[in-house]
């Protein structure tokens, strides 16, 4: 049978959502789609990293979020919010994030005092010791077999007087499973010991070892390397933390502690367990903070997803529409001074490096690659540096094209030859590397924007920007 939800509760929400609106005013429209000052403020206070004149800053930071708002809703009206990819990826995001806010903190913070009570407890007043042992058993119940084990720690109790190794002794002649570490067993409290080996551990200095102890069907030697207390519960929060979120009975009585108290406050006539659904198809709306943190990954996401479609891709496939801007722009990248356009080839040795540049020198520059690539198919025969280069950014290029500094000739390819020609203008868009791809990206996203702002309807509200502030 379907519960019904309370009145009481539907006309809560509805209160809450009114009161909400008046005090959370519209800072922004992009179409229908109405941005709040709660919203935005919360962007801004996290992206805020500098001091300039507040009102000019305000101004700046909400023409960008306005711009990132449009490419927004350019996604969700493309369908992206709706495919089954963008889901899952958002849904496993906004799941992990939910457990901080679905758990009771102060059951939590109880569990995490009453785990640290316990261990110290069990620790006891002197703490631990961070400790290796050496165990030789006495293999039958023999005279003979009690002597040989006699004599085998007391020459390796001989061994350790005079400074050997105790790891290297451990791993060679241990009779217990700590052998493979060296006989490390790492920090041990007095209750993780059996008593007359604790005794003797933690009657040890730092750096000592004990005299060899019978203990059942064995000889012992234990080595401390270092006393610790076991602290006070600051010390071991943060790791008690950790661990307990790796522990699901915990993190589930944690979330059902805190549905409770939802429930109580919201008068929920659910259990637990339903509470618990309720509270996290509302978290965004119970908790606005969580629901900033939550925005914030949703049009994240959405915004990569269409800007990588509409400029970042095209920036990089569209090689007409680069070549198209590179020429109407052509004149804004003239060089300061010249550069080389051209490669410099390292050679194994003089005939091949010949050889080499004959073989490009009257071929277009965009055959060159392949043509110097098939030297090497039988073997490494020559490398290849691209340009263009500039004077003073590479010693090779520096002495062997414009006749300055020197370098020390490279062991396996000492050769080394410049085939190209200067340029005082880029010829083409490979000519300026990445900065013609940045620019063209930014070309193109200032086009898209223009679009949008056709498309969509924008508006802010100066009034309410000017209430905008950093907090606190």
């Amino acid at each position: 049978m379907r519960r019904s939800v309370p009145l009481i509760f539907i006309l809560s929400l509805l209160t809450s959502a009114i009161c909400a609106q008046v005090a959370d005013p519209v800072v922004m429209k992009v179409g229908e789609n109405e941005i709040r000052k709660s919203e935005f403020e919360y962007f801004y206070r996290k992206n805020y990293t500098e001091e300039p004149d507040q009102k000019n800053d305000l101004e700046t930071y909400a023409d960008l979020y306005l711009n990132f708002k449009l490419k927004v809703q350019a996604a969700i009206d493309d369908g992206i919010e709706l495919k089954e990819s963008f889901i899952n990826e958002y849904k496993e995001y906004r799941d992990m994030q939910a457990e901080e806010y679905l758990c009771d903190s102060a059951f939590l913070e109880e569990t995490a005092r009453q785990t640290f009570r316990m261990s110290a407890e069990e620790v006891g007043p002197d703490g631990i010791v961070e400790a290796y042992i050496l165990s030789i058993q006495i293999a039958e119940p023999t005279q003979q077999a009690f002597d040989a084990a006699v004599q085998r720690i007391d020459s390796i109790y001989g061994l350790l007087r005079e400074g050997a190794d105790f790891r290297e002794l451990a791993a060679k002649h241990s009779d217990d499973g700590a052998a493979r570490n060296g006989g490390y067993i790492g920090w041990t409290s007095r209750g993780q010991l059996p008593e007359q080996l604790a005794d003797a551990a933690f009657a040890i200095k730092d750096g000592e070892i004990s005299t060899p102890l019978r203990y059942e069907n064995y000889f012992v030697i234990i080595k401390v390397v270092g006393h610790q207390d076991f602290g006070h519960y600051e010390d071991h929060r943060n790791s008690i933390y950790e661990w307990m979120k790796n522990q699901p009975a915990i993190i589930k009585d944690a979330k059902l502690s805190q549905a409770r108290k939802m429930s109580e406050k919201y008068g929920w006539n659910l259990s637990p367990e339903e509470a618990l659904l309720r509270e996290d198809s509302l978290l965004e709306t119970l908790i606005p903070e969580f629901g900033n943190i939550s925005r914030e990954y949703h049009d994240g996401l959405l915004m990569f997803e269409i800007s990588s479609r509409e400029v970042w891709e095209k920036a990089g496939e569209d090689s007409l529409g680069l070549l198209d801007f590179f020429r109407k722009n052509r004149k804004k990248y003239s060089f300061d001074e010249p550069r080389y356009k051209g490669m410099l080839i390292f050679a194994k040795d003089a005939d091949v490096l010949s050889r080499a540049e004959d073989a490009v020198r009257d071929l277009p520059y965009n055959e060159w690659e392949d043509v110097l690539a098939a030297f090497n198919d039988e073997g490494p025969q020559i490398r290849v540096m691209k340009g263009p280069f500039e004077k003073g950014h590479n010693r090779y290029s520096d002495k062997e094209i414009f006749g300055i500094g020197s370098y020390d000739p490279l062991e396996t390819w000492p050769y080394i030859g410049a085939v190209g020609h200067m340029i005082r203008m880029p010829e083409e868009p490979s000519d300026l590397g990445g900065q013609i791809v940045n620019d063209y990206q930014d070309y193109l996203e200032q086009q898209w924007l223009k679009r949008l702002k056709k498309k969509y309807k924008t508006k802010v509200d100066k009034k309410v920007l000017k209430t905008v502030t950093l907090g606190d």
